[in-house]
């Protein structure tokens, strides 16, 4: 018997269709399969049942013990309201300013946008609108590839829709289409993705305008429009796809396709890469869980309750880390609590100067990168101080590079680690590098992720670790260490939950400086550890959960904050602007 939790997508789709099975005791249609063209993007660490399942709109998963999905009424999407704004100015011809005004202000459930997100909406708007229109015009209605079938497939569907995200142009008379897909950040410079660049260039070539339903009705068809208006009259006979940033107006041309380029490039990458999206039966708990209804029945997701000590489940479903935790309550000794830090990097701001990327910041990220190549490259081997960069110039490690000034620290970092290394134990086997866990707090309705930096075997044993490499954290007895690094507070409520013994595992910090390499061990079989650790993260998570404002905390520490070009707090009076210590 097929089992619905284990199936994967076979490799064949262009001619064979994988068998997809609907979660037991799920109801509704399934005739309907709508797919954007963001689905085609080559796989990475997404859940696939997920965006299979999303992709049947009006299949409704089996109640649970709690709410399928549960939104937070706050705008969580950066661009959302501008969106809204160029909306209206483009379609409404509406003026600026009074179209800002009307995105902006609280709508139904929605409350009026935050005033951060207000202020980045305002630039976003006018860096969007900077460059023109080229000489195009705005299509109001999205166009969509429709695929009817006389009889359902062996997906059971008879109706397929495909859609592609972003902003519909065409000029005057309908032999150009393209389609400026809003950037919230300054634009990159790596090469676009080329199944979703097919999937979304074959929508623009041979889609029709269709009135896509609200989110509310959204498992009915796509509503099909007769127009003789340049957007529908005719095929066009070039696509362009365009990027555009919101941040500082630039634009990249990614995409310029004749109709015949177009249906053999989709034929060859984007149709069998959507067609495994939609019949994908993998799942891979992470950040894909925050907006899926089938949390509460997902069989590949962990449930407990108790891990934040919280029992509240009436505030929105939201993922928590220890970073959100501490971005929320600060860090002792380097910044002040702020609820809207959280809120804002939570929503994805941009960073426009850099300041959450310090030197600093960029060597830690280097020295696990070149740490993680190392192991991955010679698994089973001890990796040895001679290993290390040249530390005389920059050097680099993943994406990132580690600056002159910083190159010496960081090479010496890495050095340091050979002393404790856990290919240096004959009995470690499996050794993976950023493995991410995801655990469901049913008690809080939270949804609690950590990655960390070193999960191996050691023997029978599982070994969490945690690689620290802040050159001035200076452990004594006197340390309270898991308040210091909440990381191993949570790795030790993890592990108090995971199946095996756990009188043989262990929580681990490797501290690297420069000059110094330390391991400290955790017992997390040890009473006072776990309820040390309970008190911590219950500390660090239980105002973020109440909080429904997020209001700033204006300070000596925001003049380091990367938020503060949109939050723009007014320091209270007597705050020392020019004093404190930057984290």
């Amino acid at each position: 018997m097929l089992s619905w939790c284990s199936l994967k997508a076979r490799p064949d789709l262009e001619t064979t269709v994988a068998t997809w099975l609907p979660p037991p005791h799920s109801s509704g249609r399934t005739d309907l399969i709508r797919v954007f063209a963001g689905s085609a993007r080559t796989p990475e660490r997404r859940c696939g049942y997920k965006t299979a399942l999303k992709a049947r709109p009006g299949l409704k998963p089996p109640a649970g013990p709690l709410p399928g999905y549960k939104a937070d009424p706050r705008e969580d999407f950066n661009l959302g309201p501008a969106g809204d704004a160029l909306n209206l100015i483009e379609y409404k011809d509406v003026a600026v300013a009074t179209a800002l005004a009307l995105a902006l202000q609280a709508k139904g459930d929605r409350p009026a946008a935050d005033p951060a997100l207000a202020t980045w909406t305002r630039t976003a708007v006018t860096q969007y609108l900077a460059g023109g229109y080229q000489g195009l015009i705005p299509v109001r209605h999205p166009w969509v590839r429709v695929t009817p079938l006389d009889e359902p497939d062996e997906r059971g569907a008879r109706r397929y829709e495909q859609c592609a995200w972003g902003r519909p142009y065409t000029s005057p008379d309908g032999s150009v289409r393209e389609l400026w897909i809003p950037v919230a950040g300054p634009l990159s410079e790596t090469e676009p993705d080329e199944g979703q660049l097919a999937a979304t260039a074959m929508v623009l070539a041979f889609g029709t305008p269709h009135r896509l339903p609200e989110w509310f009705r959204w498992k009915e068809n796509a509503e099909p429009l007769e127009t003789d208006t340049p957007d529908g009259a005719r095929l066009p006979d070039l696509v362009r796809i365009r990027e555009v940033s919101c941040l500082d107006g630039t634009r990249r041309l990614v995409d310029e396709q004749t109709l015949g380029r177009i249906e053999e490039r989709y034929q060859r990458i984007g149709r069998p890469q959507l067609a495994s999206a939609v019949s994908s039966g993998e799942f891979v708990p992470g950040y894909d869980c925050e907006d899926c209804k089938l949390v509460p029945v997902c069989p590949a997701l962990r449930r407990t309750t108790g891990l934040l000590g919280i029992e509240d489940t009436t505030r929105p479903r939201r993922i928590w880390s220890v970073t959100n935790g501490r971005s929320y309550a600060g860090r002792p000794g380097r910044d002040e609590a702020c609820a809207a830090r959280e809120r804002l990097r939570r929503l994805r701001l941009p960073d426009r100067t850099g300041r959450s990327l310090t030197p600093t910041v960029v060597r830690g990220h280097a020295v696990h990168a070149w740490i993680q190549e190392q192991h991955e490259r010679h698994p089973g081997v001890a990796c040895r101080a001679e290993d290390a960069p040249d530390g005389n110039s920059p050097w680099s490690a993943g994406k990132w590079t580690v600056p002159l000034e910083e190159a010496g620290t960081g090479s010496r970092m890495v050095a340091a680690h050979a002393r404790h290394c856990p290919y240096r134990l004959s009995t470690v086997t499996t050794l993976v590098h950023e493995k991410s866990i995801m655990m469901h707090d049913t008690a809080a309705d939270v949804l609690v992720t950590a990655k960390s930096d070193l999960l191996y075997r050691d023997g029978a044993s599982w070994v969490y670790r945690e690689v620290k490499t802040d050159a001035r954290l200076r452990l004594s007895s006197e340390t309270d260490l898991l308040r210091e690094v909440p990381q191993l507070a949570l790795a030790v409520l993890l592990m108090e939950r995971a199946q095996g013994d756990l009188t043989t595992s262990r929580v681990e910090l490797e501290l690297l400086g420069p000059d110094v390499a330390r391991l400290v061990i955790v017992d997390p079989s040890d009473p006072l550890h776990r309820a040390e650790a309970r008190q911590v993260i219950h500390d660090l998570a239980v105002d973020w959960h109440a909080d429904t404002t997020a209001l700033p905390r204006p300070g000596r520490y925001c003049r380091y904050c990367e938020m503060v070009e949109w939050c723009q707090p007014n320091p209270p009076p007597g705050t020392p602007s020019e004093q404190g210590v930057q984290p």
